[in-house]
């Protein structure tokens, strides 16, 4: 009788690791309401961005009261005591988190910012809604006297709401001769969107 040849031995078989599938694609093999709650919390994600308003962007609430510009120190009105004012763009829906406002002040005053909003329209109970109070306080700070102050109370949460036109005025820019100057030098905001 013939002897019958063993076979070889097989080589033993590897798994191979499946590829990973994305949220999106795992919920669409299972239905498409699944696919939409997936798909939504992918584009829903909030992320931080911080935006930043140079000195250039303020002009005087009146045009007689003009503007003078000091490269470095930032730009104040050319008559004492005005305001200097900027319009706010941020994204409906987005949730403001803080409002730093640059400036110098080596006056012995406290001049005050105000963060404020009007309906679209015009039409609101004071003319402006305030969003925010803001003191610059006086200060010497080497070298050259920049100065920031953060703000992070905003009504409603914070959150921009739509049909609103934003703005910030910062009152008693101007140069005091022997007593001071007080300049704006920019602003920077956090929100989140």
């Amino acid at each position: 009788m013939a002897k019958k040849k063993k076979a070889a031995p097989r080589a033993a078989k590897t798994k191979k690791a499946a590829p990973k599938k994305s949220p999106a694609k795992k919920a669409a093999k299972r239905g498409p309401a699944i696919l939409t709650k997936a798909a939504s919390s992918l584009t829903t994600t909030r992320r931080k961005h911080r935006i930043y308003i140079e000195a250039c962007a303020f002009f005087p609430a009146n045009s007689s009261d003009g503007y003078v510009d000091h490269f470095q120190d930032g730009r104040r009105s050319a008559v004492p005591n005005r305001a200097l004012l900027t319009p706010i763009v941020l994204p409906v829906g987005c949730t403001l988190v803080a409002m730093t406002i640059h400036y110098t002040n080596s006056t012995d005053s406290a001049p005050i910012a105000f963060f404020l909003r009007k309906h679209r329209d015009r039409h609101s109970p004071s003319g402006e809604i305030e969003m925010s109070f803001i003191n610059l306080n006086p200060g010497v700070l080497p070298p050259d006297n920049y100065l920031s102050v953060t703000d992070t109370s905003f009504p409603d949460g914070g959150v921009i709401q739509d049909k609103f036109l934003h703005y910030l005025e910062v009152s008693g820019t101007g140069d005091y001769g022997t007593d001071g100057r007080v300049t704006v030098r920019g602003v920077s905001m956090d929100y989140v969107y």
